[in-house]
């Protein structure tokens, strides 16, 4: 019986760990194709992104455009990044809560070289 209990919470526990991992998405190659406000999210700030990488990252089909929300963390130096990107025509890694469907949030934006 202890045994049976044993392993029952030892599988539990790897089902719970690997869950995790699927609460974000990442996207290696987006360009910007808009910027704005909103009052639909607590940041006030929306992004619109175009997958450029060759592949669909989660929601995110190769060739489609989403809109995504910026967080309420960190959003300033977010926003900073984003319109650099966008003023020098720069592409992206991105990465947002869950699989990316549209309205996520932004949890990380990065300038490619």
């Amino acid at each position: 019986m202890k045994k049976k209990f044993i392993s029952a919470i030892l599988a539990m526990s790897f089902i719970g760990l690997s869950a995790g991992s699927v609460f974000a998405m990442d996207c290696a190659t987006v360009s910007i194709t808009g910027i704005g406000t909103t009052p639909y999210t607590d940041s006030g700030l929306f992004v619109k992104v175009k997958n450029e990488s060759g592949v669909a990252c989660g929601a995110l089909a190769n060739g489609a455009t989403m809109q995504y929300f910026l967080d309420t963390n960190n959003t300033d130096p977010t926003y900073a990044t984003l319109l650099t990107a966008l003023s020098l025509q720069k592409k992206m890694y991105i990465q947002t809560s869950g699989t990316g469907t549209v309205n996520s949030l932004l949890l990380v934006a990065a300038i490619k070289n």
